[in-house]
């Protein structure tokens, strides 16, 4: 395998041509040409309703989108960014675009930055890349949109959902770029995922020769401008036509027990989620909510995106066990915006795995002391940050490694930085910067994940930018998060962890939006176990709001340690 290099990543041109689409442009929207009348795509609407569209009735639907995409300007090759809330236009206008050639770039919606300046600022930035001609906003967000993807020397004109009447003129083109997929954004700015068609293609065919949804698919409510939400929870279904359901993430908080109740009532076989959403599960469900529903049609349950907490899944699986749920559905997956999306998964109906490996005895490019290995139950484990949950070994075309810090890969259960290669790896970043080409290029990627392998299976710790080293050891916030969190002392929802070198020492900051009152001792000594002096540990209580969080929801760790660090991170005194 090569090392890091710094030589530039090639960038392709999507083409316009008349020649049939290839394969990889029939698994992704072939759909249009040969669509199902009996089966079909429910949506949520917002009376608490559902709409139910047979593919046939959503493919016309979509090649209408495209014509009038086309007649309003949009041309083959052109990158077009979406604001639109999860419905029936986001699939027309997505595939609308693709079907014409040109290349959809899923935006977030103003909610899921908190608005404000902060959103404007996201909208600037992804847009001084993009540099697009047209973009299509649903209309509530019109203002805002317009206002904020203006490009210098010219403008862009933000069109909404629009369909015309003459389907069958619709033009077609086989672009080569399917999607720019942006960046969450948490450790610094999103940037721009070239994701060709072959690689989501080839990334379709490995989630669905994992999950294997026959017949129906899931009822999911994840955001559409992430990697998980988009390629997991969309398209992998939609393109094989599978009856399924979409609905808005804040429709799934406002109504997650309508949402559980959705496939206790239908035979929907796969769920996927970060571990947000099964927390949300278990504070929102009560068991008496379940009475009367079957849950022995969900046979695939995808847990990944965030830290796998083994506790939280034990809980799920003994909520819904009384009702014919078998906990080997469970299946966590390891993944990221940069392989397209999934990268390693538990196997279907195997039950999946969790080790206790090396308590705090951890240091990059040394082996783990493995001390036990057990199945994961519908019984939580004690010191669950003690405990990594298997994700599985690497599904079809995947060939996952671990490195040390020299690049050198690295033997089974030894702790270093997960290595990714294959053909699902996203085509390049958009106007890369040097160290963007090192990390990623020609199908190879360095994820700056640590993690390690076991009997060929992938154990993921965390983010190797969110731990410091402390006497040698490297500590991992998630590891502290988990245990605080477990212990009571905070709320994620109100609270994250973040660390790194200021005057020289080494820091672990806990920053909460909410007094821990009488648990501040409590807190300062979780961490204090895991950075051996407490001089190390610190809490800091701030106003609400004032931790930044990505697109999908998550701390942006990198932004909060920098305004600490300058001085910035200013504390609440509410005496």
């Amino acid at each position: 395998m090569s090392q890091r290099t710094s030589q530039p990543t090639s960038q392709r041109t999507p083409q316009h041509n008349s020649r049939p689409g290839t394969p990889d442009h029939d698994r992704v929207f072939g759909w249009l040409d040969d669509p199902s009348d009996e089966r079909g795509m429910r949506f949520r609407l917002d009376d608490g309703s559902w709409q139910r569209l047979t593919y046939r009735e959503l493919a016309g639907r979509t090649l209408r989108a495209g014509a009038a995409l086309a007649d309003a300007g949009v041309r083959p090759g052109d990158v077009v960014p979406l604001v639109l809330p999860g419905g029936e236009d986001f699939v027309t206008q997505f595939f609308g675009l693709l079907a014409i050639g040109a290349t959809p770039s899923v935006l977030p919606l103003p909610l899921a930055l908190r608005g404000g300046e902060g959103y404007q600022n996201q909208l600037k930035a992804i847009t001084a890349r993009i540099h697009p001609r047209h973009a299509i906003a649903d209309p509530r967000y019109h203002d805002v949109v317009a206002e904020n993807v203006a490009r210098l020397g010219g403008g862009t004109d933000v069109l909404a959902p629009q369909y015309a009447d003459r389907p069958e003129e619709a033009p077609r083109a086989w672009g080569e770029l399917a999607v720019l997929q942006f960046t969450s954004g948490s450790r610094g700015s999103p940037r721009g995922l070239r994701i060709s068609m072959a690689n989501l293609a080839t990334n379709l065919r490995m989630i669905q020769g994992w999950m294997n949804p026959v017949g129906y698919g899931a009822v999911t409510w994840l955001p559409l401008y992430h990697d998980m939400g988009l390629v997991g929870g969309l398209l992998g279904a939609l393109t094989l036509q599978v009856e399924h359901a979409l609905m808005r993430p804040e429709q799934f908080i406002r109504d997650t027990r309508g949402w559980i109740a959705e496939y206790g009532r239908t035979p929907y076989s796969n769920m996927c989620m970060p571990n947000f959403g099964f927390e949300r599960v278990l504070s929102a469900v009560r068991p008496e909510d379940l009475e009367g529903l079957d849950f022995s049609g969900l046979s695939a349950v995808v847990s990944g995106a965030e830290r796998i907490d083994p506790a939280v899944l034990a809980r799920f699986a003994a909520l819904l066990g009384p009702h014919g749920f078998d906990v080997r559905a469970l299946m966590p997956a390891y993944g990221l915006a940069e392989g397209t999306l999934a990268v390693t998964g538990v196997s279907k109906h195997h039950v999946a795995r969790m080790v206790r490996a090396g308590g705090l005895e951890r240091r990059l490019g040394e082996k783990l002391d493995v001390s036990e290995v057990v199945e994961l139950s519908t019984v939580p484990v004690d010191e669950p940050w003690t405990w990594q949950v298997s994700c599985g070994p690497p599904l079809e075309t995947a060939r996952v490694e671990i490195l040390d810090e020299d690049g050198a890969p690295q033997p089974e259960g030894v702790l270093g930085e997960i290595y990714v290669e294959g053909p699902s790896v996203a085509d390049g970043y958009a106007d890369p910067a040097p160290e963007d080409v090192a990390k990623l290029h020609d199908g190879r990627l360095y994820t700056g994940d640590a993690g390690f392998l076991l009997d060929g299976e992938l154990y993921v710790i965390g983010r190797l930018g969110d731990s410091v080293k402390i006497n040698g050891q490297n500590v991992f916030v998630e590891d502290i998060e988990l245990e605080l969190v477990a212990s009571g002392a905070i709320s994620r929802r109100y609270a994250t962890v973040v660390a790194g070198i200021t005057g020289g020492e080494p820091k672990v900051l806990l920053v909460t939006e909410r007094p821990l009152g009488d648990r501040l001792d409590d807190a300062l000594s979780v961490i204090a176990s895991f950075t051996g002096d407490a001089a190390h540990a610190e809490v800091r209580y701030v106003k609400r709001g004032t931790i930044p969080l990505t697109s999908s929801r998550k701390p942006r760790r990198r932004s909060l340690w920098l305004s600490y660090v300058a001085g910035e991170l200013k504390e609440r005194n509410d005496s």
